[in-house]
């Protein structure tokens, strides 16, 4: 209940995504923890169970499994690949009775508010809220790039309130919407002063490297998905060059629930680098904080817009970042970043005190930057420091618990 004594409010969380914790999962479930403390009891509802759902729980954040037809648990990508007459067909059969259900749920058990994590979430149980008469808040926390213009509009016009996680992606929302929106950072958990030694040994024995412990190359580790805007292979050919330069360097990439195809093919680029021996793709890592603590600098060499030769196909690569969680989870440790100038990362690093800021697509610069970083251990120390006193005064847990409450509660006084 709040300090101030006023009734906290019932709000259900959809959380569409069961079975992927990524970014945007783990800033919500922060939020979570503390949102009870600001006026806001919630519940999160699952449709079906997977790894979000049992980090939440562990974390004591009430959750629920309200399962869903197998078409919806596809991220509705199934029902955005059909055409109109199939897509009726589907909606009718599948996902109005889905609709009903959810809707008796939100009436008779007095939820005033149903936040939606995701554009397609909204588009999921949007029309359960509706049908209750409850308000709806969108979280944005990327740019809705390749989504497809009509049913970003119904996303839109299906929240009552839209939570941004950076002013960066204002311009992305449709004008007549953007009076609904509030921008909320993300928040971190502070972390305590890190033992950069015990945990590059951690590293080390993780990868079965030994020598590593001991080493004087630089660290660089990128923590996230292996999906072609994340500009990964931009950072491979930066790897490269470095090594021609001379510079000693390993390279830790980790993360998992991406693209298959894409990340064979990042694993065979980096065999053609040459470059096996120096760069470890590991996959999902349950605990990315523990690698991040003993890399002498974080990347994050996400992509904007791009066209990328994969397999001899080429595909067009649209960036969705909007405020990267790696990048926030490094300055709370106290770790440098080189990060692309890509949405929000101007709104969490400051050019050449707490990170380097290269453009997208440039894996020249992303080279200089990172042999930069790696000839300056003294900048490194500054920016370490710096970067702790940030996540400190802006990027709070608490503060995006706030604001997060804040939002939930105007949505519903503005409906009663």
């Amino acid at each position: 209940m709040r300090h101030d004594g006023a009734d906290p409010v019932r709000v259900l969380f959809f959380g569409d995504t069961p079975h992927r914790l990524a970014g945007a999962q783990r800033s919500l479930l922060a939020a979570l923890t503390r949102i009870g403390a600001h006026g806001v009891e919630p519940l999160v509802i699952f449709p079906g169970p997977g790894a979000v759902e049992e980090a939440y729980r562990a974390a004591r954040v009430p959750t629920r499994i309200v399962e869903a037809p197998p078409s919806l648990l596809l991220f509705n990508k199934r029902l955005l690949a059909l055409g109109p007459r199939q897509r009726a067909e589907l909606l009718v059969r599948e996902h109005l009775p889905y609709t009903r259900r959810l809707a008796r749920l939100i009436r008779d058990e007095g939820y005033r508010a149903v936040h939606f994590n995701t554009s397609r979430g909204i588009l999921i149980a949007g029309p359960a809220a509706k049908l209750a008469r409850r308000a709806t808040v969108l979280h944005l926390r990327g740019a809705p790039e390749g989504f497809g213009r009509g049913f970003w509009g119904a996303a839109q016009l299906l929240a009552n309130r839209i939570v941004l996680v950076a002013r960066a992606l204002e311009p992305g929302v449709f004008p007549p919407f953007r009076r609904r929106c509030a921008v909320v950072y993300n928040g971190v958990v502070e972390q305590p002063a890190r033992d950069r030694v015990a945990a590059r040994q951690a590293i080390a024995a993780r990868l079965g490297q030994p020598a590593l412990a001991g080493s004087d190359e630089t660290l660089f580790v990128a923590v996230s998905s292996l999906t072609p805007f994340k500009g990964l292979h931009h950072l491979l050919t930066a790897a490269a060059t470095l090594r021609a330069r001379g510079v000693r360097a390993r390279y830790v990439l980790a993360g998992g629930g991406g693209d298959t195809r894409y990340e064979a093919w990042l694993r065979a680029r980096c065999t053609a680098l040459g470059l096996d021996d120096v760069v470890h793709i590991v996959g999902f890592v349950p605990d990315p904080l523990a690698l991040m603590a003993g890399a002498d600098a974080v990347v994050v060499p996400s992509v904007h817009r791009e066209q990328l030769a994969l397999d001899g196909d080429t595909i067009d690569v649209h960036g969705t970042e909007g405020l990267p969680r790696s990048i926030l989870e490094a300055l709370s440790l106290g770790v440098p970043v080189v990060a692309t100038r890509v949405q929000g990362v101007v709104e969490q690093l400051e050019d050449g005190v707490t990170g380097r800021i290269v453009p997208p697509s440039d894996p020249d610069a992303l080279d200089d930057a990172l042999a930069q970083v790696a000839a300056d251990p003294a900048w490194r120390d500054a920016a370490s420091r710096a970067g702790r006193e940030t996540a400190r005064a802006r990027f709070t847990v608490d503060a995006a618990a706030a604001g997060l409450a804040g939002v939930l509660r105007a949505a519903v006084e503005a409906r009663s």
